[in-house]
């Protein structure tokens, strides 16, 4: 919807349009490499980044 939004602008300044950035099928396509995991479970990405999913009362932002 934002490519779509941009695009008007564009073709109102007399540039040409963009394609999007992905399709739907792209999207759907993507869903393939997720992977379901349990909650609360330790799932490591790297040797040093490891994320749990848990309930929050409040984010901290640095």
């Amino acid at each position: 919807m934002e490519n779509e939004w941009k695009n008007r602008k564009r073709v109102r300044k007399g540039l040409d349009s963009r394609p999007p950035l992905y399709t739907a099928q792209d999207a759907i396509n993507c869903l393939e490499i997720f992977k379901p995991v349990q909650y609360d479970e330790i799932v490591e990405l790297s040797p040093d980044i490891h994320v749990r999913f848990n309930d929050a009362g409040h984010m901290l932002r640095f």
